[in-house]
């Protein structure tokens, strides 16, 4: 779930070289809030002024709010409260930098910013040119704002499997969470490439799934791993750690890989610190890929495991603005 919040100027006259920022208090404060006006600054060459119309609030960030990832997310200056929490915006170009030729004065534009203490829930924000796209004319900025930091989740996760637009026409792939923002991004995406998408969802989201380009849909409520047959080129887990390798059990020899967006990586180093943390999320993926490598035998016995077996959501979090700009190039 993805909710949109449309920035309201305040009714009081602000000063023109300030901005309102929506300060996250931190886990001690129980995750409160408070509005503060501070400095603006000019953009560096790369960056551009945005005047924020809408701003998305992901559950990733009500999760930042309590703590969740600090450790882990200190390594990129991300990690100490009070902090301006928030990945998306949409909204208009108030100033460029002196190196920034691809937007002027006033154009409407949307996109990402990376993880950092200065996030976008913020009247004014300063973003890298690299992690902005034109928005459509027409386009309804409120809605574009829900869009950017979801998608490069998803399509980090699709291309950490293994598929592509030129490779997915054809293949089988299985969507465990089809029915959240991130599994309805993946049907559409996928099936647009001509993949064949199997949705794991509750019966009532059935119709959703099939609207987004589902061809199969398999009922979550029960077993439906018992009786899923070892055939699918890629699987993609966007709900639950628990069911992670039932999924990697439906993957047929030499498949393309599997994706997951919920692994404990981040968890794993807040509740054991650095050491243990590391340890425990070297085990975890050796568990999984052992069940991985036992299950994939070919006719001769030898091993036949996945292309890949991939995390992404860490790669999300260092490089999320660079692969909106590049996914911008690649999905049309």
């Amino acid at each position: 779930m993805v909710a949109t919040t449309q920035i309201i100027p305040s009714c009081e006259p602000a000063p023109a070289s300030s901005r309102a920022v929506l300060l996250c208090l931190g886990p001690s404060a129980q995750g409160r809030l408070q509005i503060q006006r501070v400095l603006r600054r000019k953009p560096r060459s790369d960056e551009v002024e945005v005047a924020v119309t809408a701003a998305s609030v992901n559950p990733i960030d009500v999760r930042r709010a309590q703590g969740y990832g600090r450790r882990l997310l200190s390594l990129l200056g991300a990690g100490k409260f009070p902090m301006v929490l928030g990945n998306d915006l949409a909204g208009v170009v108030t100033a460029v930098g002196s190196g920034v030729s691809a937007f002027r004065l006033g154009d409407r534009v949307y996109g990402t910013k990376p993880p950092s203490t200065d996030g976008t829930h913020a009247s004014h924000v300063l973003v890298k040119a690299a992690h902005l796209l034109p928005a459509p004319p027409e386009g309804d900025l409120q809605a574009l704002a829900a869009l950017p930091y979801s998608f490069v989740t998803m399509w980090l996760a699709v291309r950490g499997s293994g598929l592509t637009p030129q490779n997915a026409r054809g293949k089988s792939v299985l969507v465990l969470g089809a029915a959240g923002g991130l599994g309805t991004l993946a049907l559409q995406m996928l099936s647009t490439w001509g993949a064949t998408v199997a949705a794991i969802a509750r019966p009532q989201d059935f119709p959703a799934c099939r609207e987004a380009g589902a061809r199969v849909v398999i009922d979550s409520t029960g077993k439906p791993f018992a009786s899923l047959p070892r055939t699918f080129d890629a699987t993609l887990n966007f709900a639950s750690w628990e069911l992670d390798r039932l999924l990697l059990g439906c993957l047929h020899d030499g498949a393309f890989g599997h994706a997951t967006t919920v692994h404990p990586l981040l968890g794993n180093f807040d509740e054991l610190g650095w050491v243990r943390g590391a340890l425990k999320t070297m085990s975890d993926k050796r568990s999984h890929r052992a069940p991985c490598r036992s299950a994939c035998k070919t006719t001769t016995g030898q091993s036949s495991s996945p292309k890949r077996l991939r995390w992404p959501s860490w790669e999300n979090w260092s490089s999320s603005g660079a692969s909106f700009s590049r996914l911008a190039r690649e999905c049309p």
